[in-house]
Protein backbone atom coordinates (compact mmCIF):
# COMPACT_ATOMS: atom_id res chain seq x y z
CA UNK A 1 0.00 0.00 0.00
CA UNK A 2 3.15 2.32 0.63
CA UNK A 3 4.54 1.54 -3.05
CA UNK A 4 1.00 1.97 -4.78
CA UNK A 5 -0.10 5.43 -1.98
CA UNK A 6 0.49 8.22 -4.69
CA UNK A 7 -1.90 6.12 -7.03
CA UNK A 8 -5.00 5.39 -4.13
CA UNK A 9 -4.42 8.84 -2.66
CA UNK A 10 -5.47 10.12 -5.93
CA UNK A 11 -8.33 8.31 -6.38
CA UNK A 12 -9.36 8.93 -3.02
CA UNK A 13 -9.13 12.25 -3.32
CA UNK A 14 -12.15 12.28 -5.68
CA UNK A 15 -14.22 10.19 -3.33
CA UNK A 16 -16.81 11.11 -1.23
CA UNK A 17 -15.23 10.41 1.88
CA UNK A 18 -11.02 10.16 2.18
CA UNK A 19 -9.39 6.83 3.60
CA UNK A 20 -7.31 7.19 6.68
CA UNK A 21 -5.29 3.93 5.78
CA UNK A 22 -4.79 5.31 2.42
CA UNK A 23 -3.30 8.86 3.85
CA UNK A 24 -1.13 7.67 6.87
CA UNK A 25 0.45 4.84 3.82
CA UNK A 26 1.45 7.95 1.37
CA UNK A 27 2.81 9.90 4.40
CA UNK A 28 4.85 7.33 5.15
CA UNK A 29 6.43 7.07 1.82
CA UNK A 30 6.76 10.82 2.05
CA UNK A 31 8.94 10.42 5.02
CA UNK A 32 10.75 7.82 3.70
CA UNK A 33 11.33 9.61 0.52
CA UNK A 34 12.55 12.34 2.52
CA UNK A 35 15.17 10.53 4.69
CA UNK A 36 16.55 8.82 1.55
CA UNK A 37 17.21 12.80 -0.15
CA UNK A 38 18.40 13.93 3.01
CA UNK A 39 21.28 10.87 3.11
CA UNK A 40 22.03 11.00 -0.19
CA UNK A 41 22.29 15.19 0.61
CA UNK A 42 24.89 14.24 3.22
CA UNK A 43 26.64 11.85 1.76
CA UNK A 44 27.54 13.91 -1.48
CA UNK A 45 28.57 16.47 1.22
CA UNK A 46 30.58 14.29 3.14
CA UNK A 47 32.52 13.31 -0.59
CA UNK A 48 32.52 16.80 -1.78
CA UNK A 49 34.77 17.54 1.77
CA UNK A 50 37.01 14.21 1.03
CA UNK A 51 37.48 15.08 -2.31
CA UNK A 52 38.61 18.94 -1.43
CA UNK A 53 40.97 17.18 1.53
CA UNK A 54 42.43 15.32 -1.30
CA UNK A 55 43.16 17.76 -3.64
CA UNK A 56 44.51 19.92 -0.87
CA UNK A 57 41.51 21.98 -0.35
CA UNK A 58 41.11 23.78 -3.07
CA UNK A 59 40.32 27.09 -1.98
CA UNK A 60 43.18 27.56 0.60
CA UNK A 61 46.55 29.32 -0.03
CA UNK A 62 49.51 26.63 0.45
CA UNK A 63 52.50 26.39 -0.86
CA UNK A 64 52.74 25.51 -4.67
CA UNK A 65 54.17 21.59 -5.01
CA UNK A 66 55.09 21.34 -8.26
CA UNK A 67 58.57 23.38 -8.35
CA UNK A 68 58.16 26.69 -10.56
CA UNK A 69 60.42 29.59 -11.38
CA UNK A 70 60.30 32.24 -8.60
CA UNK A 71 58.78 34.80 -11.55
CA UNK A 72 56.01 31.98 -12.61
CA UNK A 73 54.83 31.07 -9.39
CA UNK A 74 54.44 35.01 -8.52
CA UNK A 75 52.27 35.31 -11.48
CA UNK A 76 50.27 32.12 -10.31
CA UNK A 77 50.00 33.53 -7.27
CA UNK A 78 48.75 36.96 -7.73
CA UNK A 79 46.17 35.54 -10.09
CA UNK A 80 45.07 33.04 -7.79
CA UNK A 81 44.51 35.71 -4.88
CA UNK A 82 42.47 38.08 -7.69
CA UNK A 83 40.40 35.44 -8.66
CA UNK A 84 39.84 32.93 -5.15
CA UNK A 85 41.36 29.97 -7.42
CA UNK A 86 43.91 27.61 -5.50
CA UNK A 87 47.25 28.12 -7.21
CA UNK A 88 48.57 24.51 -6.63
CA UNK A 89 44.92 23.56 -9.23
CA UNK A 90 46.55 26.32 -11.67
CA UNK A 91 49.90 24.81 -11.52
CA UNK A 92 48.61 21.39 -11.76
CA UNK A 93 46.34 22.76 -14.36
CA UNK A 94 49.44 24.29 -16.88
CA UNK A 95 51.52 21.25 -15.94
CA UNK A 96 48.98 19.00 -17.80
CA UNK A 97 47.39 21.35 -20.71
CA UNK A 98 51.06 22.44 -21.75
CA UNK A 99 53.91 20.72 -19.11
CA UNK A 100 55.07 24.78 -18.82
CA UNK A 101 56.08 25.44 -22.40
CA UNK A 102 54.46 28.68 -23.10
CA UNK A 103 54.65 28.09 -26.94
CA UNK A 104 52.73 25.51 -27.20
CA UNK A 105 50.05 25.56 -29.44
CA UNK A 106 47.45 21.91 -30.08
CA UNK A 107 45.84 20.82 -33.03
CA UNK A 108 42.89 22.36 -32.38
CA UNK A 109 44.80 25.87 -31.99
CA UNK A 110 45.14 26.16 -28.49
CA UNK A 111 47.77 28.26 -26.85
CA UNK A 112 49.97 28.76 -24.53
CA UNK A 113 50.48 27.57 -21.00
CA UNK A 114 46.74 27.15 -20.06
CA UNK A 115 45.87 26.34 -23.78
CA UNK A 116 43.49 29.32 -24.33
CA UNK A 117 41.46 28.81 -27.25
CA UNK A 118 41.16 32.02 -29.73
CA UNK A 119 37.25 32.28 -28.99
CA UNK A 120 38.13 32.38 -25.30
CA UNK A 121 41.13 34.65 -25.80
CA UNK A 122 38.54 37.33 -27.93
CA UNK A 123 35.81 37.10 -24.96
CA UNK A 124 37.83 37.95 -22.12
CA UNK A 125 40.46 40.27 -23.97
CA UNK A 126 37.93 41.97 -26.77
CA UNK A 127 40.55 45.28 -27.02
CA UNK A 128 43.23 42.82 -28.09
CA UNK A 129 45.36 43.47 -30.99
CA UNK A 130 46.10 39.60 -31.08
CA UNK A 131 43.59 37.23 -32.38
CA UNK A 132 45.14 34.22 -31.23
CA UNK A 133 44.86 32.24 -34.09
CA UNK A 134 48.92 32.87 -35.16
CA UNK A 135 51.74 30.60 -34.48
CA UNK A 136 53.79 31.42 -31.97
CA UNK A 137 56.08 34.84 -32.45
CA UNK A 138 53.99 34.91 -35.71
CA UNK A 139 53.35 38.58 -35.47
CA UNK A 140 54.87 38.91 -31.86
CA UNK A 141 52.55 41.38 -29.64
CA UNK A 142 53.98 41.67 -26.76
CA UNK A 143 52.30 41.45 -23.11
CA UNK A 144 49.12 41.64 -25.81
CA UNK A 145 49.59 38.25 -26.98
CA UNK A 146 47.87 34.94 -26.30
CA UNK A 147 51.19 34.00 -25.91
CA UNK A 148 52.49 35.86 -23.18
CA UNK A 149 52.78 34.23 -20.10
CA UNK A 150 50.91 37.08 -17.99
CA UNK A 151 48.63 37.84 -20.24
CA UNK A 152 48.14 33.56 -20.75
CA UNK A 153 47.78 32.62 -17.07
CA UNK A 154 45.58 35.65 -16.19
CA UNK A 155 42.77 34.66 -19.49
CA UNK A 156 43.29 31.26 -17.81
CA UNK A 157 42.56 31.14 -14.39
CA UNK A 158 39.16 34.15 -15.15
CA UNK A 159 37.75 31.58 -17.20
CA UNK A 160 38.49 28.78 -15.38
CA UNK A 161 37.20 31.26 -12.42
CA UNK A 162 33.64 31.85 -14.31
CA UNK A 163 33.49 27.74 -15.01
CA UNK A 164 34.03 27.26 -10.98
CA UNK A 165 30.76 29.68 -10.42
CA UNK A 166 29.22 28.27 -12.96
CA UNK A 167 28.72 24.84 -11.90
CA UNK A 168 28.50 25.96 -8.37
CA UNK A 169 32.03 25.21 -7.10
CA UNK A 170 32.15 21.71 -8.58
CA UNK A 171 35.96 21.45 -9.37
CA UNK A 172 35.31 18.76 -11.51
CA UNK A 173 32.89 20.05 -13.47
CA UNK A 174 34.61 23.32 -14.20
CA UNK A 175 37.80 21.18 -15.25
CA UNK A 176 35.79 19.42 -17.36
CA UNK A 177 34.76 22.33 -19.07
CA UNK A 178 37.53 23.41 -19.58
CA UNK A 179 38.72 21.18 -21.40
CA UNK A 180 36.49 19.57 -23.41
CA UNK A 181 34.25 22.29 -23.76
CA UNK A 182 30.74 23.54 -21.92
CA UNK A 183 28.77 22.56 -24.74
CA UNK A 184 30.34 18.89 -23.96
CA UNK A 185 29.30 18.97 -20.27
CA UNK A 186 26.21 16.79 -19.62
CA UNK A 187 25.08 17.38 -16.16
CA UNK A 188 23.03 14.16 -16.28
CA UNK A 189 26.41 11.88 -17.22
CA UNK A 190 27.98 9.99 -14.61
CA UNK A 191 31.19 10.17 -16.24
CA UNK A 192 32.88 13.20 -18.67
CA UNK A 193 31.86 12.18 -22.07
CA UNK A 194 35.58 11.96 -23.59
CA UNK A 195 38.08 9.40 -22.70
CA UNK A 196 40.61 12.58 -23.04
CA UNK A 197 39.20 14.52 -20.79
CA UNK A 198 38.66 11.63 -18.28
CA UNK A 199 42.41 11.16 -18.40
CA UNK A 200 43.35 15.19 -18.53
CA UNK A 201 41.02 14.83 -14.59
CA UNK A 202 42.99 11.81 -13.48
CA UNK A 203 46.18 13.63 -14.43
CA UNK A 204 45.07 16.59 -12.71
CA UNK A 205 44.22 14.25 -9.92
CA UNK A 206 47.43 12.42 -9.66
CA UNK A 207 49.31 15.70 -8.91
CA UNK A 208 47.67 17.72 -6.86
CA UNK A 209 46.68 14.10 -5.03
CA UNK A 210 50.12 12.36 -5.28
CA UNK A 211 49.24 8.60 -5.13
CA UNK A 212 45.50 9.30 -4.14
CA UNK A 213 44.43 9.20 -8.35
CA UNK A 214 42.03 6.17 -7.79
CA UNK A 215 40.56 7.26 -4.56
CA UNK A 216 39.76 10.84 -6.30
CA UNK A 217 38.30 9.38 -9.43
CA UNK A 218 35.83 6.86 -6.86
CA UNK A 219 35.00 10.05 -5.13
CA UNK A 220 34.56 12.44 -8.25
CA UNK A 221 32.19 9.34 -9.26
CA UNK A 222 30.26 8.78 -6.53
CA UNK A 223 29.21 12.21 -5.97
CA UNK A 224 28.17 12.44 -9.87
CA UNK A 225 25.51 9.88 -9.56
CA UNK A 226 24.70 10.32 -6.02
CA UNK A 227 23.54 14.03 -7.46
CA UNK A 228 21.92 12.33 -10.42
CA UNK A 229 20.03 10.49 -8.05
CA UNK A 230 18.99 13.47 -6.01
CA UNK A 231 17.80 15.41 -8.72
CA UNK A 232 16.01 12.18 -10.24
CA UNK A 233 14.06 12.39 -6.64
CA UNK A 234 13.56 15.48 -6.11
CA UNK A 235 10.66 16.35 -8.38
CA UNK A 236 9.12 13.32 -7.78
CA UNK A 237 9.05 14.80 -4.54
CA UNK A 238 6.96 17.75 -5.29
CA UNK A 239 4.62 15.31 -7.20
CA UNK A 240 3.78 14.13 -4.03
CA UNK A 241 3.39 17.41 -2.34
CA UNK A 242 1.14 17.98 -5.55
CA UNK A 243 -1.08 15.09 -4.85
CA UNK A 244 -1.34 15.48 -1.10
CA UNK A 245 -2.60 19.18 -1.56
CA UNK A 246 -4.92 18.17 -4.02
CA UNK A 247 -6.23 15.32 -1.28
CA UNK A 248 -6.66 17.98 1.39
CA UNK A 249 -8.47 20.56 -0.51
CA UNK A 250 -11.07 18.00 -1.82
CA UNK A 251 -11.43 16.53 1.49
CA UNK A 252 -10.83 20.09 3.35
CA UNK A 253 -9.13 18.04 5.99
CA UNK A 254 -12.17 15.47 6.84
CA UNK A 255 -10.00 12.38 7.28
CA UNK A 256 -12.44 9.34 7.94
Amino acid sequence: MIICSPVLLLVDAFRPRGSKRIFFAYICLMVLLFLIMTTIFVFMEMKTDQMERLLGKFFSFSEISIPVSTELQGIISGNAIIYDVNPQLITAMIQVESSFNSAARSPKGACGLMQITPLVWQYYNPNSQCDGKHLPGKPDHGRDCIYNIEANIATGVRYLKDLIDRYEGEIGRALEAYNAGLTNVDLDRVRPKYKETRVYLQRIGKILAFDSGEQLAKLYNFKIKSKALFRWLLPIYLVLWAILLIWVVRHLGKVV
